[in-house]
C-alpha cells in the first residue's frame, strides 16, 4: 500500500500526461494568447460572445451586475481570425446583492456601488455583430433585451443547446464541466472569465476538422419549427417528456423544436398518442432571430 501511494504521488508530482489515470488541467489562457487562424481573402463575420452576472434569475425583478462582451472575427469555416474588441463593466443594481450571488461571483456591494454601464455603447456593440453567442442564451437574452430594448429580434446562438455536445463525445453541456473535459479550468465566475472559457470551448477542433464554433453557427442559422402540443391532456405529460418536449410555463404548453421535414411525422405521432380528436397542434417557424426567447 505504501508503494502504491508513493507511485501515485510521484506521478502527480511529475505530471505524467501519458498516464491514463491522471488528467492534467491547465488554466485558460488570456485573450491576447488565444491562437488565431490565418486571415484569408474571404468574408468575415463578427461574433459577439457575451455573458452576464445578475442578482438572480428573474429578469422582471433582478438586475445585471456584471457584463462582458468579446467580439470575434470569424471566417466562413468558423475559424477565429481576430479579436475586434473586448470589454467588461460592473453595474450598481440599486439593491443589495444576495449573499449566494456574492459567494458565486465574488462581486460585493462595494464593488458595484456607483458603477454604471454605458448602455448606448453596449447596445451599439452588440447590435453591430452579425450574431451573438452565450452559453444558455435564453437567460442572457431575457436580461439583455430588458436592459437594451434595441436588441429585440437580434440573432442569437446558444452554445449550450445549438450544438450537440453529447453526440460530439462530451458528457453533458455545463460550461465548467465541458472545459475540464478539454483539459482546462477557470477559477473565477465572472462575466469576462466565463466569456474567455466559452471561447476556449468554441475554438475546440472536432475530429472531422471543424471547430465547435463552425458547427454551432451552422446549426443555429438553420430554420426549424416550434411544434406546440396544444390542448395536450395532463395525463399525457409523461409521453411528451419522454419524447423530448419541454414545458413553457409562460405559454402553458408543451413544445418541441424539430426540423421542417419532420412536421408531418410529428403530427401523426401527436394524433396517435396525445390528442386524437383535440385541437390542431400549432407549428411556428423559428430562426435564430426568434429562438431562445
Amino acid at each position: 500500500m505504501h508503494e502504491i501511494r508513493h507511485l501515485a504521488a510521484n506521478a502527480l508530482m511529475t505530471g505524467d500526461a501519458d498516464d491514463p489515470d491522471i488528467r492534467i488541467l491547465r488554466r485558460v489562457s488570456t485573450l491576447d494568447a488565444l491562437p488565431l487562424a490565418p486571415r484569408g481573402d474571404g468574408p468575415i463575420r463578427t461574433i459577439a460572445v457575451t455573458d452576464t452576472e445578475t442578482t438572480g434569475t428573474d429578469p422582471l425583478t433582478d438586475e445585471v451586475i456584471d457584463i462582458a462582451v468579446v467580439v470575434l472575427e470569424v471566417d466562413t469555416a468558423g475559424e477565429m481570425v481576430g479579436i475586434a474588441s473586448a470589454g467588461q463593466a460592473l453595474r450598481d443594481p440599486g439593491m443589495p446583492i444576495p449573499e449566494h450571488i456574492t459567494r458565486l461571483t465574488g462581486i460585493t456591494d462595494d464593488d458595484v456601488r456607483g458603477k454604471t454601464i454605458d448602455l448606448d455603447r453596449l447596445e451599439r456593440r452588440l447590435a453591430a455583430a452579425d450574431v451573438r453567442i452565450a452559453h444558455n442564451a435564453r437567460f442572457d437574452i431575457a436580461f439583455l433585451e430588458s436592459l437594451l430594448p434595441g436588441l429585440a429580434g437580434a440573432s442569437w446562438a446558444c452554445s449550450a443547446s445549438d450544438f450537440d455536445w453529447v453526440a460530439a463525445g462530451f458528457d453533458g453541456y455545463k460550461q465548467g464541466h465541458l472545459l475540464m473535459q478539454l483539459g482546462f479550468f477557470n477559477t473565477a465566475h465572472r462575466a469576462m472569465s466565463d466569456v474567455i472559457s466559452l471561447i476556449h470551448l468554441l475554438s475546440h477542433r472536432l475530429p472531422h476538422g471543424q471547430t465547435v464554433l463552425g458547427a454551432l453557427l451552422a446549426n443555429a442559422q438553420k430554420p426549424s419549427i416550434r411544434f406546440e402540443a396544444t390542448g395536450a391532456p395532463f395525463d399525457r405529460r409523461s409521453l411528451l417528456k419522454a419524447r423530448g418536449y419541454r414545458w413553457d410555463a409562460r405559454q402553458r404548453v408543451w413544445w418541441s423544436e424539430i426540423d421542417e421535414d419532420e412536421c408531418a411525422a410529428e403530427e401523426r405521432w401527436f394524433r396517435t398518442h396525445i390528442a386524437p380528436t383535440g385541437p390542431v397542434p400549432r407549428m411556428l417557424p423559428l430562426t435564430w432571430h426568434q429562438r431562445h426567447r
